[in-house]
Order: C-alpha cells, then sequence, then structure tokens
C-alpha cells in the first residue's frame, strides 16, 4: 500500500509537470517565442508555467474554500494548455529519440542519472521529518488551510512564506503531504535539467549528462530533495533558467522575451529572501546584455508581475514588505528586538564578516562554523576546478551572464549572511561551468591535470552515491513499506512523540479555546494553536511579559485554554509561567515522559524528558 500511493504521488507530481509544461507552450506561443533546443525551450515552459500557477494559487489562498480554489487552478491550467498536447509531445519525442540513439557512454549516465532520481525520488515520500519543515515550511500553509489566509504573529515564520511554498499549499489542500514532497522533489529534478542544458551550451551531451548527476549527488541537494521539505530548488531551476534566457536577450528583439526573462527573476526574489541577491546579479547580467531602457522596463514588469506577491503580502500585514529584517526602520516602535536578533542569528545575518570570508563564497569555500552540519556541503569540486576556468572561459552571452549571476550573487549572499547553503540557488550554474572547463581538457594534453580532476570528479559521485543510501536508506524504506510509517517518525521526526500526546489528551476540545505551545516542530499537531517560543514568535515579546497579569491578558485575548511545558518553558518567560503554576492558575492535566533528540539527529543521541498539559483556570 505504501509503495502503490508513493508511486501515485511521484506520477502526479510529473502530471504537474506536464500541465505546466503545456500552460507554458501556450503563453510562449501567444508571445511568438520559441526558445535554443528543445530542452531548453521546454524547461521555460515549465518554468513559466509554475510561475503562472503560483501566481494563481496565490490568489486563491484569499478564497473561503481553499482547497476548491485549488482544485479549480488546476482545472483552469489543464483547460488552457491541453491545445498543446501535441507539440510538447513532438518535442519530448526528439528529445528521447536523442536519449535512445546516444553512445553507450552517455547511455550509462542516463541510466545512472535515472536510477539516482528514482532513489531520491522514493525518498522524498516518505513522512515529513525536516526540521524546519515541520516548523514553517509545512505547518504555515497548513494553518492557512485550517484558519483561512491572514496574519499570523505568533508562528511569524509564515510571513518568509515565498511564492514557491504555495506548491507545498497546493498538495496539502489536494489531501497529500507527499504530493507537497512531490512537488519539491520536481523543482530539484528540474534544477538538475537546467543544469544540464547549461553544460550543453559549452560541451557535449556527456558533460551535461554528468552535470545533472553531480548537482544531484552533492550532499545539499539529495538532503533538499529528498528529506529538507523546503523549497530552495526552485529557486535553483528558475536561476538557472533565467540564466538561458537572459543570455540570448540581446539577439532577440521581442519585448515579450524581456518579460519572459524578467519572470525568472521575479519567481527567484519570490521564493525566499535570500532570491533578491540572485534577482539582484540576473538584473545586472540582463541590462549589461540588452542595454536598452526600454527592454529593461519589461524585464523589471515581468520581474514585478512573477514575484512581488509575498513582499506585498508582508507590507500590508506588517508594513515591512521583507519583515522582519527592515521593522526597525520602518516602523521602530514595533519591533521585537529579542526576536529579530534570534531571526538575524539563524540566517548568520548578525555576524560580521571579513573581506577574505566573502571572497570565498563564489568558490563555496566558506564555511559557516556557527551552523556547521554536512547540509552546507556542496562539494569541493567548484574550488578544485576553478583555475580551469581560466582556460575555459570566453567573451560570450550565455559564458558572460552565467558567472555574473554566479559571482555577483555570491558575494551578496556572503556579506549577508555568510551562510553556505544560501548558495544553493547558484550550484547548477557553478557545476556547469567547472564541467565545461574539465571537458576542455584534451586526452592528449594536460595530461597530469585531466587525470586528477577526472579522478577526483568520479570520487566524488562515488562518495556522494554512498552518502545518499546511507542517508536516505530509512526514508525509502517507510516510502515503500518495508518500514512502518508511525515508527519512521518517532525515530526520525524531531518532537513527533509529543505531538501525539498533546493530540491525544486535547482531541474533540478544539471548540474550547487555543493551546500556547513552546515545541519548535508543529506540523503533527492536530489542535488549534498557537506558537509562543519568543525566539521565533513575535507576538510573544519578553520585554512585555515578564508579569503574571500579562499573561494572564494574553491567555484572555487570544482564548487559550491549554499550556503546554515540555521540559522546561523558554528561559525569558520562564519565571511568570512558573508563577502561574505556582498559584494555581495553570492547573495540570495530563504528563507524560517523551524521547526526544538530543542534539544534532544525525548523531541519533536521544534523551527523555517531561511534557505537561495545563489547563488555564477561567
Amino acid at each position: 500500500m505504501a509503495l502503490a500511493t508513493s508511486c501515485c504521488a511521484l506520477l502526479a507530481a510529473g502530471l504537474f509537470a506536464v500541465i505546466a509544461t503545456l500552460l507554458g507552450l501556450r503563453v510562449l506561443r501567444l508571445l511568438a517565442l520559441e526558445l535554443g533546443s528543445p530542452a531548453e525551450h521546454l524547461l521555460t515552459c515549465a518554468a513559466l508555467g509554475v510561475i503562472c500557477i503560483q501566481v494563481l494559487l496565490f490568489v486563491a489562498q484569499f478564497s473561503r474554500h481553499i482547497r476548491a480554489a485549488v482544485l479549480t487552478v488546476i482545472a483552469l491550467v489543464l483547460l488552457l494548455g491541453a491545445s498543446e498536447f501535441a507539440a510538447a509531445a513532438k518535442k519530448i519525442s526528439a528529445i528521447f529519440q536523442t536519449c535512445v540513439n546516444s553512445p553507450e557512454p552517455e547511455k550509462f549516465l542516463i541510466v545512472v542519472t535515472a536510477g539516482v532520481l528514482l532513489l531520491e525520488g522514493f525518498a522524498a515520500m516518505a513522512p515529513v521529518t525536516g526540521s524546519d519543515a515541520l516548523h514553517y515550511h509545512f505547518a504555515a500553509p497548513q494553518l492557512i488551510l485550517q484558519s483561512g489566509f491572514h496574519p499570523d504573529f505568533f508562528l511569524s515564520h509564515s510571513f518568509f512564506l515565498g511564492q514557491s511554498h504555495l506548491l507545498i499549499l497546493a498538495g496539502l489542500a489536494l489531501g497529500s503531504s507527499q504530493l507537497a514532497m512531490g512537488f519539491l522533489f520536481l523543482g530539484g529534478v528540474l534544477a538538475a535539467a537546467a543544469g544540464a542544458c547549461l553544460a550543453r551550451r559549452w560541451a557535449g551531451r556527456q558533460w551535461a549528462w554528468t552535470t545533472a548527476l553531480l548537482f544531484l549527488l552533492t550532499p545539499v541537494v539529495f538532503w533538499q530533495i529528498s528529506a529538507a521539505g523546503a523549497p530552495d530548488l526552485w529557486m535553483a531551476f528558475f536561476a538557472t533558467t533565467g540564466v538561458l534566457t537572459i543570455s540570448s536577450a540581446a539577439k532577440t528583439p521581442s519585448s515579450a522575451h524581456s518579460l519572459l526573462a524578467g519572470a525568472m527573476v521575479g519567481a527567484v526574489a519570490g521564493t525566499k529572501y535570500t532570491g533578491c541577491f540572485i534577482a539582484a546579479s540576473m538584473a545586472v547580467a540582463f541590462l549589461w546584455e540588452v542595454r536598452s531602457i526600454f527592454k529593461l522596463s519589461f524585464f523589471f514588469l515581468g520581474s514585478i508581475a512573477a514575484g512581488v506577491y509575498p513582499y506585498a503580502r508582508n507590507l500590508v500585514w506588517t508594513g515591512d514588505p521583507m519583515f522582519p529584517f527592515l521593522m526597525r526602520w520602518l516602523s521602530p516602535s514595533k519591533v521585537n528586538a529579542y526576536a529579530l536578533l534570534s531571526y538575524q542569528a539563524d540566517t548568520g545575518a548578525a555576524e560580521s564578516r571579513h573581506l577574505w570570508q566573502v571572497l570565498k563564497f563564489p568558490l563555496f569555500a566558506a564555511i559557516d562554523r556557527a551552523h556547521l552540519g554536512f547540509w552546507q556541503f556542496l562539494g569541493p569540486l567548484t574550488l578544485a576546478f576553478a583555475p580551469l576556468l581560466l582556460l575555459a572561459v570566453r567573451n560570450t552571452p550565455t559564458w558572460r551572464v552565467a558567472l555574473t549571476v554566479w559571482v555577483l550573487s555570491s558575494f551578496g549572499i556572503g556579506a549577508a549572511s555568510g551562510m553556505t547553503r544560501f548558495l544553493l540557488p547558484v550550484l547548477p550554474i557553478a557545476i556547469a561551468a567547472a564541467l565545461a572547463a574539465l571537458a576542455l581538457l584534451k586526452p592528449g594534453e594536460w595530461k597530469l591535470t585531466r587525470f586528477v580532476s577526472l579522478a577526483s570528479l568520479c570520487s566524488f559521485l562515488l562518495v556522494g552515491a554512498a552518502g545518499l543510501l546511507i542517508y536516505n536508506r530509512s526514508a525509502i524504506s517507510a516510502a515503500v513499506g518495508l518500514a512502518p510509517a508511525q515508527e519512521y517518525l518517532r525515530q526520525h521526526a524531531p518532537e513527533y512523540e509529543s505531538a501525539q500526546f498533546i493530540n491525544e489528551v486535547l482531541a474533540g476540545k478544539g471548540t474550547e479555546g487555543n493551546t500556547l505551545i513552546f515545541l519548535r516542530h508543529l506540523y503533527y499537531l492536530r489542535i488549534p494553536y498557537l506558537y509562543g517560543d519568543p525566539a521565533a514568535s513575535w507576538a510573544v515579546d519578553p520585554s512585555k511579559f515578564q508579569a503574571k497579569e500579562e499573561w494572564r491578558a494574553l491567555f484572555k485575548m487570544e482564548n487559550i485554554r491549554w499550556v503546554v511545558r515540555s521540559s522546561k518553558y523558554p528561559p525569558t518567560i520562564a519565571a511568570p509561567l512558573e508563577e502561574l503554576e505556582n498559584s494555581g492558575e495553570l492547573l495540570p492535566v495530563a504528563q507524560t515522559e517523551v524521547s526526544e533528540f538530543h542534539g544534532l539527529r544525525i548523531s541519533a543521541d536521544r534523551q527523555t524528558l517531561p511534557l505537561v498539559i495545563f489547563e488555564v483556570k477561567r
């Protein structure tokens, strides 16, 4: 049963890709645009179709019946794109024939790449366990489905939701977290394909497939594509497709092409705040190529149409389009200094960086000491092969655009954040460029350099494949039914036991009031709740909640009926809540001990912690 469900979810994600591509084909036909090779054209159509769907899904959130609105969007898109099925089939057939007629080494790479994608696809079908996914990537869209589209200052990470989070919303609205994960997996597949198309402009098809394979076997990528539950790989797809589109802007007189390039840029910026750095570098590359204010105006129009919505939402709700990072300048009186400092520390924005640290970012050579973990590991090959770029780079549009986006984005992210994993969206571009440089080393020349480089490449692919199998073995077992889903969640989902206990105790009591929760991982809660940890809740400012009276007022105003203490309260607000316990205003109604992770989950160290549910005395 689990295997069949996983297969259906993956097939549904593939069907979604087809529907989006058909819509993109329809739009490009209306704009009279034909782009590059069949593969490039289809990828651009897929990107444009997904962008259009995301815009429609943003509007669907305003409906009082969001699930029905999502179904309507999917039906509308299918209706609009149905007439392009024959054209899509023709291009897909041409690509398939090229693969079938390819030399044996290329066929081997195709088979291996397909096998890697199959493993990663099934790993993505396991129940959601990613920490940030459980905190807000999945939890916030679930809250929108449950209580409507409105600002939630308790779960203030909900303001970080970008356009690609709407794909998660769509999957959950259609009744399947697996489908939502399938949509995220699809972003990784398309990003790998876009990187291969970029590499194909510089080198042969074997190197293009190697680019895709190297990307998929990079640890940060197989974490993102299978378990993280985050939409970052969609940024990688839009950014790489944007490079392909922008590089042909100068030779295309049509203003529609500028609109298309702008849409790719808007999609990158609309996915995540850090996407603004990548979008800015893409805008610089576009202006350098076209050198036309007229085309630039269409470019910005396309950018706004594709990606302005999360920023407009935040501006309307908070007065800060990049909430909360501009609040201290735009609305100083409304700043929660404690939460803002926590967000800055979490994203690396609070740390100072030296020039040398920033200069290492384009080569993925920086080490983020504050957030060490294999999820930061983008691989050493870009750094190792960088000198070869001196032999490969030519003054062509594709090279100019690729290097501009790669380098400027890296500098911007390095200076503003310093977290290497935020470089993921430009990784396909960097890998394609590095392998194109390696491809130029002829067998009879640079023999030692070629041997060492190829040995390094093969070693990394083997290590990456081993890492993929080790990291995802449990997830694949759960996805195909070899391991029970509940047992997998107990072993791999942080605070899952706590969520299940809370659900059992408070089942059926949702109409009586809300529950104040300090657990970080919220997705598996099935009760009305408010998140109360001051480190990530804008509504709970420690400076304003240091007395019992302030908590009593909050309980009454927000209709809080229960409070859950997991081990201890957050230190900055513990004293008044403990006073309420001692005075009998918080009455214990249930308690247990739960097994939770101690430190990083990958170490599998666990500890036993007490959990108590209190009822607020009325």
